[in-house]
């Protein structure tokens, strides 16, 4: 079930019948300049992902939702580490489309991500990679408790050259109280 966080504005799971939405997000120039997929995605590559999602990850739609319009703001996921010693730590990938930037989508998805990490999923690291040049997401992730661990050089190709990144990341001591 979805969390409703204004009127029309939902946060939920995200569903299999989401693939356009999705696909509509991640092809705008500005969201696939900040992240690191590729514009040249398909429909059917959306499609595919979402019929099957792992377990491990958690991914989640911001919708702007009534009886005329149903429209995908923004996405989050966050995908728990497999590997037996990294059990403890989850990564985030979140989206917002380019007309949702400052209208707190990106909150209210962090909002989801943490709340679930924290009191579901008892993870003690969060972390994430995000464009140097990004202030605005930098900042948001600031707001949750986030610091920068470091830069990424040369990290990713955008643009016709290569970028820094920095490495984020929100650590908890298993015994902390919330």
């Amino acid at each position: 079930m979805g969390k409703a966080i204004s009127t029309n504005i939902v946060v939920r799971p995200t569903e299999p019948y989401d693939h356009q939405g999705l696909y509509d997000l991640y092809r705008q120039p500005e969201v696939y300049r900040q992240t690191l997929a590729l514009p040249s995605q398909s429909l059917h590559s959306w499609e595919k992902r979402l019929s099957d999602i792992p377990s491990h990850v958690h991914s989640f739609v911001a919708l702007f939702d009534n009886d005329d319009e149903y429209r995908i703001m923004g996405n989050a996921a966050l995908t728990i580490e497999t590997a037996v010693r990294r059990r403890h730590a989850g990564s985030i990938v979140i989206a917002v489309s380019t007309d949702s930037h400052g209208q707190g989508i990106g909150t209210m998805l962090m909002q989801t991500i943490v709340d679930l990490a924290d009191n579901w999923l008892g993870l003690s690291r969060l972390e994430l990679q995000v464009y140097t040049d990004n202030t605005p997401a930098i900042t948001l992730y600031e707001k949750f408790g986030f610091i920068n661990e470091g830069t990424l050089r040369n990290y990713a190709y955008r643009d016709g050259k290569l970028c820094d990144l920095y490495m984020m990341a929100r650590t908890k001591n298993p015994s902390d109280t919330n």
